[in-house]
């Protein structure tokens, strides 16, 4: 063989190499969408300081936590805060490394908080994990556009599908750079409802 014919081998390979790790990148990021996603529980669910469990009695809301919602709005700072337990699951015969994830929590269709966390989850089918994803934003807005007793009521009610909603964008590791999924998953349309069950 010529020194021409033994480049244009090497090329096949290094091309036939680029191909089939480009296809399993893909694959791998097809399945992130495939994964299931759900919200195990909630918990240190605070409002303006306090614990929610603290503003509901046995005959419904506690007046005596009312003041503090009401200082609240007068410094315009509603704080909600919370951690999110989320359970991801892989259902696929692709074994998936998820390096980290972005999420986004909206209120009423409009984006409240986002972050990131970093996460190094290698799961093979069948196998689960729980992600913890903290959040701390400030609801004056939400309060003062809707009214603070609608807004309680979403929270305590467990009845506002899409008032509340958990929406994730998960990652691989490619060399050293995080490879996101197109577009946001969403993981929960009511997550007031988790909230709500602390105050049962």
């Amino acid at each position: 063989m010529n020194k021409r014919t033994n480049i244009s081998i090497l090329c096949c390979v290094l091309v036939g190499l680029l191909l089939t790790g480009c296809a399993i990148n893909k694959n791998q990021i097809d399945a992130l969408s495939k994964f299931n996603y759900t919200v195990e529980s909630l918990q240190d669910v605070r409002l303006a300081g306090r614990n929610m469990d603290s503003f509901t009695g046995k005959d419904g809301v506690n007046i005596s936590a009312l003041p503090g919602i009401a200082v609240a709005m007068l410094r315009q700072d509603l704080p909600l805060e919370a951690r999110i337990n989320m359970k991801v699951s892989n259902p696929t015969t692709t074994t998936t490394k998820i390096n980290s994830f972005k999420y986004l929590i909206e209120i009423q269709g409009k984006p409240m908080f986002e972050g990131t966390v970093d996460e190094n989850l290698h799961l093979s089918t069948g196998e689960s994990t729980v992600v913890p994803l903290t959040f701390k934003a400030n609801i004056f807005g939400t309060a003062k556009e809707n009214g603070v007793e609608n807004v309680l009521n979403e929270l305590f009610t467990r009845k506002g599908e899409g008032f509340l909603v958990l929406k994730i964008k998960p990652s691989i590791k490619i060399g050293n750079s995080n490879i996101y999924y197109p577009g946001y998953i969403t993981v929960d349309r009511n997550l007031a409802k988790s909230i709500g069950k602390l105050v049962m």
